[in-house]
């Protein structure tokens, strides 16, 4: 296969190239602070997480056989996200309970309970997840040189704040047909984006700013 058509995990499973980390590391680096931050973590904790699945990524990466018909990346990517939080919570608590005094039974009974079970890719898990991508799809969509500011605004006044059609268009002094096209057009370059930060098959030739950012 074609070097330039090698996906960018294929890649890294083969070979240690700065550019491709730098590259998966923008990729997912706002997606993943989302979700931690979502699950309850502070800055500092989410941070910490986000570099503990990189270097976790670069140990298990090789060994990955990556699927795009099956999306199976995007699961285990979040499986592995979603331990590293449930890891941050649990060293969280133990710092919490060294404070307290150990011979407490409401501090034995504290700790007995502290970590609670949870599957890697529940539903809830997978629906934080997916509110991360799209937020950070729009943020692409809205950093892109290509898209208008109005045409970005029209397009969140009606779909992300949910206003009526005929309220969008008075306010823009637009034809209610507009509105529409402008609805249809942004949402299948938001499903684009989407797909794109699911399935990491980046060229190899350097990305746009609005791809990498």
């Amino acid at each position: 296969m074609d070097e330039t058509r090698k996906s960018l995990l294929a890649r890294l499973k083969t070979a240690s190239n700065n550019n491709d980390w730098e590259a998966l590391y923008e990729q997912y680096r706002a997606i993943i602070l989302s979700f931690c931050l979502k699950q309850g973590l502070d800055e500092f904790g989410a941070r910490d997480v986000l570099q503990e699945t990189m270097i976790l990524l670069m140990r298990k990466l090789p060994g990955f056989e990556y699927d795009p018909q099956k999306g199976r990346f995007r699961n285990w990517l979040l499986a592995l996200v979603a331990g590293k939080v449930r890891d941050a919570h649990r060293r969280a608590r133990r710092h919490q309970f060294v404070a307290l005094d150990a011979n407490s039974d409401v501090d034995r009974s504290l700790g007995h309970d502290a970590v609670a079970p949870a599957a890697d890719c529940s539903n809830a898990l997978e629906e934080t997840w997916m509110q991360g991508l799209v937020e950070e799809a729009l943020r692409r969509i809205q950093r892109d040189p290509k898209t208008k500011v109005e045409t970005f605004e029209v397009f969140h006044a009606y779909v992300i704040a949910g206003n009526s059609v005929p309220d969008v268009a008075r306010q823009f002094r637009l034809q209610e047909n507009t509105v529409y096209q402008i609805k249809n057009r942004l949402l299948k370059r938001l499903r684009d984006e989407i797909l794109q930060l699911e399935r990491p098959n980046l060229p190899v030739k350097k990305q746009s700013p609005h791809l990498c950012a």
